[in-house]
């Protein structure tokens, strides 16, 4: 049994994982992409870092690390009314600066939009594109929902030589990046809930178009982090793609980023952080430092 490292609140009868460090007057909230298996110790390094002069915590949403999961629909109202509830339940008062990675992104936008008075401000961590073509990306047939449901159902828990091995393996990487041992080892033995993320991510095409709709008000500051396009090239080239399919791919991305960009507006801040990935936007590595001096400059400029 792993005990969770921060505390579990009643959500419409289950429980949710909020994990909170530091005690600054500013408070963000750290918020997972689709899929992370534990990101109240994924964000750890981060968290420390920011804890030094901010309140930060970490969310796990339903289906997420020690959270429980759900069979109430994965939509943007109800991903935001159960982070607002969990915040209050907390004893966490907005305003908020909502700092999410990737798919969250969809989620806090909305947020926004909606609740405009309890942000103060919005740090996207690579967040998913709110654009119309990552919509129509993210659109399944049936044949894909029952493939991807297959996926789900077929996941086979690892044996425990193998998560031994993981472990060992994780712990030479990551604990030079910040992680302790103890957090390196739950994130390879803690399960998500299958059948809560598998709801989420064919559910993602009917949010996005909902957020498209909704204006993002021009007066809530917002940062926008950004992986290396070069990253991702090298990224497909190590998968054996052609070339022409490379740049197909390439031009793709960055026509949603450019669309993504319009829509947050010309007051947004835009930050390319050089030679990182997607995941490495998330897990920090080397880049914590970086992001970190960042976002001492948003809020001091844009915020306080």
């Amino acid at each position: 049994m792993i005990t969770p490292h921060g505390i579990l609140v009643k959500v419409k009868g289950s429980n949710i994982h909020l994990r909170k460090m530091g005690e600054g007057e500013r408070i963000i909230v750290l918020l997972p992409g689709l899929g992370s298996p534990l990101p109240t110790a994924e964000f750890a390094p981060l968290m420390r870092e920011l804890s030094k002069k901010y309140t930060v915590c970490t969310i796990e949403l339903f289906g997420y690390g020690h959270s429980d999961g759900t069979d109430t629909p994965r939509t943007n109202e109800n991903y935001v009314e159960e982070i607002r509830e969990t915040l209050n339940l907390a004893g966490l008062k907005p305003p908020y600066v909502l700092m999410p990675h990737s798919a969250s992104g969809i989620y806090c936008e909305y947020y926004a939009a909606k609740y405009s008075e309890e942000i103060a401000g919005l740090i996207l961590l690579d967040s998913t594109p709110t654009v119309e073509g990552c919509a129509i990306e993210f659109t399944y047939t049936e044949d894909d929902i029952e493939e991807m449901k297959s996926e789900y159902e077929s996941f086979v828990e690892p044996s425990e030589d193998e998560v031994k091995k993981a472990i060992e393996e994780n712990v030479a990487y990551f604990t030079p990046h910040g992680y302790t041992e103890e957090e390196i080892k739950e994130i390879c033995v803690t399960p998500n809930h299958a059948d809560t993320i598998f709801a989420q991510a064919i559910s993602l095409s009917s949010c996005l178009t909902e957020v498209i709709a909704m204006p993002i008000p021009k007066e809530i500051p917002v940062l926008a982090f950004c992986s290396d396009l070069d990253e991702l090239r090298k990224e497909l080239k190590d998968m054996e793609l052609e070339e022409g399919e490379i740049q197909l791919e390439l031009n793709k991305h960055e026509n949603y980023r450019k669309g993504h960009m319009d829509r947050l507006g010309a007051h947004a801040k835009h930050v390319i952080v050089d030679g990182s990935t997607h995941s490495d936007i998330y897990y920090h590595r080397s880049f914590r430092n970086e992001i970190c001096k960042e976002i001492d400059l948003f809020l001091k400029d844009y915020i306080e």
